[in-house]
């Protein structure tokens, strides 16, 4: 058959991994990534869980309520804390009549920074693995928070969404690895191979211009 002419890759769609690696209360190196939740990211963080891609809060709720109907199943008496011990390294708090939820970082908890193994030659260039070397072509050192967001959303293509998995022992949710997802449609027209930018935050590059040191993304 004949070339084809354009692709189109629609938003949310999982690219390849950003790398495997460990746990860390310490980053090491430039591209090293927090599990790291604010109080307003239950519905607007993507997150990828049961190969399914969801907000941080649906994935939450789908853990809880499988929780409540194992309680009922069993006839056990007594109400648990709702939200409790749900999500790795934070604390939750949730409202089942009014499906509000809040979601903290456990400060007593540190260990909570990805980071990649790129000793393991095995999987240096594996598609769990690609991820890691896609750069922000939004950066501009003399460029605002709101001037950076609106280079990312010109520049950038890609961006980083936890793969979530549900722990057997603890029955919460934890971090497996970041996947690297199309973060809006992407339209390609070109033969010849490009890059493509990843959306690193402006977190990131701020801690770069004021401390000298880079920040986990």
């Amino acid at each position: 058959g004949g070339a084809v002419e354009e692709i189109i890759i629609p938003r949310g769609t999982p690219l390849c991994g950003y790398a495997r690696g460990y746990f860390s209360d310490e980053q090491d190196g430039d591209k090293s990534v927090g599990f790291l939740f604010g109080e307003n990211s239950a519905d607007g963080t993507a997150v990828f869980y049961e190969k399914q891609l969801m907000t941080l809060g649906d994935a939450l709720w789908s853990v809880y309520e499988d929780r409540q109907s194992q309680k009922r199943q069993q006839q056990e008496e007594g109400a648990e804390e709702e939200g409790r011990g749900l999500l790795f390294a934070h604390k939750v708090e949730m409202n089942a009549d009014t499906r509000e939820m809040i979601i903290t970082p456990d400060e007593e908890f540190l260990s909570r920074i990805f980071i990649p193994d790129t000793d393991d030659e095995s999987s240096k260039f594996a598609a769990t693995s690609l991820g890691i070397y896609a750069n922000d072509l939004a950066y501009d050192p003399d460029s605002t928070k709101q001037q950076y967001f609106a280079n990312s959303e010109q520049n950038n293509v890609l961006q980083l969404a936890w793969r979530l998995a549900k722990d057997e022992t603890s029955d919460m949710l934890v971090p497996t690895w970041p996947v690297v997802m199309t973060r809006k449609d992407v339209r390609l027209l070109n033969s010849v191979p490009m890059e493509v930018g990843l959306q690193y935050g402006f977190n990131y590059w701020d801690a770069v211009v004021k401390e000298g040191v880079s920040k986990y993304i």
